[in-house]
């Protein structure tokens, strides 16, 4: 049956060639994650800066901050840092304030990660995210994450594919795979309207009160 569906298929091909239509050799990308063998962080973050995955970046690719034994991982969809690894911008900034104000924990004890791994356009963001997925997902093995804040609908819905609007779900503590994820607001919405921090920050001492319960 398999034989018989293959040779009609291959007759409309040739039809469809006798009338105008050609034919290319498909590329396909194999998946990212199958693309590296790295053992630890510190080679995943040499493979990191030396991809060449999307030339439509506009910055180079910046592996952010990964510590293992992570207490909190926290996820934005673009680069925090400038080349140096250096609080420069104010999104930046104003993570480390609450990592350290509100979460009471030194750098140390976090991991502060990006999907994209470089300054992507707009128009190409999803293709981009899709070929940085595996140096992210391996950078979680890296850190033991258990515990990810998500910055941003954008962020959460590109990780999760979950379809529901975000604010239905930002605000709570969520299972996705082995991990529990925690939705709320963009760094750039806060930094945009300032006078959203007041709901961030209880957002964030209901994920404290969450995790001592929970003991995630």
């Amino acid at each position: 049956m398999q034989t018989l569906h293959q040779a009609l298929l291959l007759k409309k091909l040739y039809l469809l060639q006798s009338c105008g239509f050609s034919y290319c050799e498909p590329q396909f990308l194999a998946p990212t994650q199958q693309r590296f063998q790295s053992q630890n962080s510190r080679d995943l973050k040499t493979i990191v800066e030396s991809c060449k995955l999307c030339a439509q970046k506009s910055s180079e690719p910046n592996f952010g901050l990964c510590n293992k034994n992570s207490k909190l991982v926290f996820v934005t969809l673009s680069p925090l840092f400038d080349g140096q690894m250096r609080f420069g911008s104010k999104a930046s900034i104003m993570l480390k304030n609450i990592i350290e104000g509100v979460f009471k924990l030194s750098l140390q004890e976090v991991s502060i990660l990006s999907l994209l791994k470089c300054q992507i356009p707009k128009a190409n963001e999803q293709a981009s995210v899709e070929s940085c997925m595996g140096y992210f997902l391996k950078q979680l093995e890296f850190c033991s994450a258990k515990t990810l804040v998500i910055f941003g609908a954008e962020a959460y819905s590109y990780l999760t594919k979950d379809n529901k609007s975000y604010e239905s779900v930002q605000g709570k503590l969520l299972k996705w795979n082995h991990c529990a994820v925690f939705p709320t607001f963009a760094l750039s919405l806060l930094i945009r309207q300032p006078e959203l921090k007041i709901n961030a920050h209880r957002e964030f001492l209901e994920l404290k009160r969450l995790m001592g319960e929970q003991n995630v």
